[in-house]
């Protein structure tokens, strides 16, 4: 299911729950890399809100849509919901090693989502 992204940390006319301040120790719960407020902060739902899901956490833009690359919504709601099963996860954790080297605004488009989706 493809969806508009409408809940971009940080902007204005945002839908959906406030996000949650960003400040300057705020850090991935992903890779452990500082926040930086602006496009590379995305706000994740680790329960999918199709599935159920009302938390959200900020968490770097790259990081999001790895995670979304990956996993399909049935999986992040059954077994990776939990930060340490995605990090234990060996695409996560090559992913994570890579992107410790980089910097927190960086973003680099994930290309594995449609592949994985079988289209």
């Amino acid at each position: 299911m493809v969806v508009k992204r409408s809940l971009r940390a940080g902007q204005s006319g945002q839908l959906g729950p406030p996000s949650p301040a960003t400040s300057a120790a705020a850090r991935c719960p992903l890779c452990g890399r500082e926040l930086v407020a602006g496009p590379s902060t995305d706000l994740h739902h680790p329960v999918p809100r199709s599935l159920g899901g009302r938390d959200v956490v900020p968490m770097h833009r790259i990081c999001h849509q790895k995670i979304h690359s990956v996993f399909t919504e049935s999986e992040l709601a059954s077994t990776f919901h939990d930060w340490n099963a995605l990090r234990r996860h060996p695409a996560i954790a090559d992913f994570v090693r890579w992107v410790a080297r980089k910097p927190p605004e960086y973003y680099d488009r994930s290309r594995s989502t449609n592949a994985r989706r079988g289209r």
